[in-house]
């Protein structure tokens, strides 16, 4: 029997542009995903679920060289399909408790390498943001094919998030940014530098807890999600009701499409407006980061 942990996430800036090679800042959050093993006959899970997650975990089982079946029980409140890493941290908990099961130690890194495999199998093409940010606490600057680096935040960090209720299917929505890319190479390159100045600038923010300024930049991100056609009327919606009741600065985060947006706010003091404001039918809650 083994067990483990992952944890969801929030990407504040960069994403799809980093599939694209910029950078991206993220940040795990504390809500947890918690996975159990035990050998069986057969590989199966304890929830209703499509066969990719079971390709998936066979993928993950089997870069630890782990070939046996195994009973896999879940839990976790996390939304799938909701932009906060679903996939990420059940690949990252499952490679923990296969780890568990095999008797190894990894550090988060080998964690993650081993969790990417999984991602691989439900995204086509991840950029390895979610899998690294689920592996640890914190915030990173993150850029595909280098290491991660913290960032050491001015200020703590409070948003909060909104889940429309529809989810994103992240491996369309990621073959859609590429076909911008292919049809208008030109426009794309251009928005593409913009998007790597505004997220180095961000990073720059988060360090002197410059919060009036990294709001004015998600709402700067989130032009740039709407131009390569990620955002949906639902995100729209809950984006304009978090600027109504003063918010800092919102967008979309992770693949859009529907999922979840995220709204900087000043602190705790200042969520209240914006938790009465939202509909009921929508899954809403604040998290600190840092």
């Amino acid at each position: 029997m083994g067990k483990g942990v992952g944890f969801a996430k929030t990407i504040l800036f960069g994403e799809h542009f980093v599939v694209q090679g910029s950078h991206a800042i993220g940040a795990s959050l504390s809500k947890e995903f918690s996975v159990k093993i035990t050998p069986s006959d057969t590989l199966n899970l304890n929830i209703e679920t499509g066969q990719i997650v079971l390709d998936a975990s066979r993928a993950i089982l089997d870069s630890l060289n782990l070939t046996g079946n195994y009973s896999i029980e879940v839990e976790t409140d996390i939304p799938s399909g909701a932009g906060m890493g679903w996939s990420a941290a059940y690949s990252v908990a499952l490679v923990r408790a296969a780890a568990q099961e095999k008797g190894v130690e990894l550090d988060w890194k080998e964690v993650a390498k081993h969790a990417y495999e999984g991602e691989k199998v439900f995204h086509g093409n991840p950029s390895g943001i979610d899998n690294t940010l689920a592996s640890r606490k914190g915030a990173i600057l993150f850029k595909r094919g280098e290491d991660p680096s913290a960032i050491e935040l001015g200020v703590p960090i409070t948003i909060v998030i909104a889940y429309t209720g529809k989810k994103g299917y992240t491996k369309d929505l990621v073959a859609g940014v590429a076909r911008v890319k292919e049809e208008k190479p030109e426009f794309f390159a251009d928005l593409l530098k913009k998007e790597e100045d505004l997220v180095m600038e961000a990073k720059y923010s988060l360090e002197q807890g410059d919060l009036d300024r990294l709001g004015a930049l998600m709402d700067q991100n989130q032009e740039h999600l709407r131009q390569v056609g990620v955002s949906s009327p639902e995100l729209e919606e809950l984006i304009s009701i978090f600027k109504d009741e003063g918010a800092l600065g919102a967008k979309l985060t992770g693949s859009g499409g529907g999922g979840c947006a995220i709204a900087l706010v000043k602190s705790k003091n200042d969520t209240s407006a914006i938790l009465q404001r939202i509909d009921k039918k929508y899954l809403i809650f604040e998290a600190q980061i840092g």
